[in-house]
């Protein structure tokens, strides 16, 4: 089976890509003490890409990086590639879902938005092998809901569900989210992939 690192420092991404895999693909966390990646893309398939590199390069495996992110329509695709760090700090899901809210209240005729996930599998080497990109579309809530999830799982809205991502059991959102559509999408590729290519 083929072993990745997945490149995150975020306990609760990493656990997501293990539920989801279901063994398909055999995952490791990156090791303690690394530094943080760059991300200076324009596009969350750029951020994935240069972050399976940067990784892949330290840790000399096969290395499976996501950029995610919230693009809301009404303005103009904020937070986008700066979902993560929108508030200023990097991780402060609280700061960043408080500007959100406070940037949606002037255009509160529509709330709109969709989570991207954008996925690269580089090599040891850091070859690209392949990538793909998932999205949800949903709603923006007036105010956070529920308790599980991350990031801004609490604001987002699934229309057709009435309920936030944090208000989803994990199997739940794992059936309905981003990151869930852009990985079907990277393992239906792996078939076809050259395992030799993968050192």
């Amino acid at each position: 089976m083929m072993e990745v690192c997945i490149a995150s420092q975020n306990r609760h991404k990493v656990r997501e890509f293990e539920e989801m895999l279901h063994g398909q693909l055999l995952v490791r966390s990156l090791p303690d003490g690394l530094p943080e990646a760059p991300e200076d893309g324009t596009t969350f398939a750029e951020n994935a890409l240069q972050k399976a590199r940067f990784y892949a390069a330290l840790v000399q495996m096969p290395v499976l990086a996501d950029d995610s992110g919230l693009c809301v329509a009404s303005l103009h695709g904020e937070p986008g590639v700066l979902s993560a760090r929108y508030a200023g700090v990097h991780g402060d899901d609280e700061a960043n879902n408080a500007k959100l809210l406070r940037r949606l209240a002037e255009h509160a005729e529509d709330r709109s938005a969709e989570f991207v996930c954008a996925l690269a599998l580089v090599s040891a080497a850091g070859q690209t092998l392949c990538s793909a990109i998932g999205t949800m579309s949903g709603e923006i809530a007036l105010e956070p809901r529920g308790a599980h999830g991350f990031g801004y799982d609490p604001l987002f809205i699934l229309p057709h569900l009435g309920r936030t991502f944090a208000e989803l059991s994990p199997p739940e959102k794992q059936a309905h989210s981003h990151r869930k559509a852009a990985l079907d999408a990277l393992l239906a590729k792996l078939p076809v992939l050259d395992w030799g290519d993968m050192e």
